[in-house]
């Protein structure tokens, strides 16, 4: 007789806890939403950059140097860039540089100052008849222009830089691999 009580209480407990069950699971999710803030707000993409000009992020992106207000840059020039948070580096063709920038507006940037290394520049002749290219010329001229850089546009596996009157100024092609 015993056990019969104790099976018939045990079988109370349970069924207790069956029909409370269901309560239990409304009541978490009632306390649940009361905490939670109706509008969470999103926190905007780490990954952004003010040369991003409202496209995606160019941060990190590097770029090889295609042409300077419509002049194709010579294939022997290693003019190159990459994008970092706040300065575009890279070798202007025989010394490195680090173009620091600021977000003006929306859309704009402004160069702050360009620093540079001071290697000698010296001129390639390519083939034995060729004309020499002068590198520092070709470096000299790409800093300048980048200089006055005041927006920029990525437009597929290309970078367009506009100078500050809206005019297409610097023209990069995208860089792939370890080179």
């Amino acid at each position: 007789m015993k056990s019969l009580s104790t099976n018939s209480l045990r079988s109370g407990v349970s069924r207790r806890r069956f029909l409370l069950l269901p309560i239990v699971l409304l009541g978490s999710r009632v306390f649940a939403q009361e905490t939670v803030p109706e509008a969470t707000p999103v926190p905007e993409a780490t990954d952004r950059c003010p040369l991003n000009s409202g496209g995606p992020s160019l941060l990190g992106t590097r770029w090889r140097l295609f042409s300077i207000y419509g002049n194709r840059t010579p294939s022997e020039l290693k003019i190159t860039m990459k994008v970092e948070e706040k300065a575009m580096v890279g070798m202007g063709g025989c010394n490195h540089y680090s173009a620091s920038f600021i977000q003006v507006g929306n859309r704009g940037f402004k160069v702050k100052k360009i620093n540079q290394t001071h290697r000698a520049c010296e001129r390639i002749r390519p083939g034995v008849s060729g004309p020499t290219i002068d590198v520092g010329a070709w470096e000299g001229s790409y800093l300048r222009v980048l200089g006055r850089a005041g927006s920029v546009e990525q437009i597929g596996a290309t970078l367009q830089f506009y100078d500050f009157n809206g005019k297409p100024s610097v023209v990069f092609a995208k860089r792939y691999g370890a080179d």
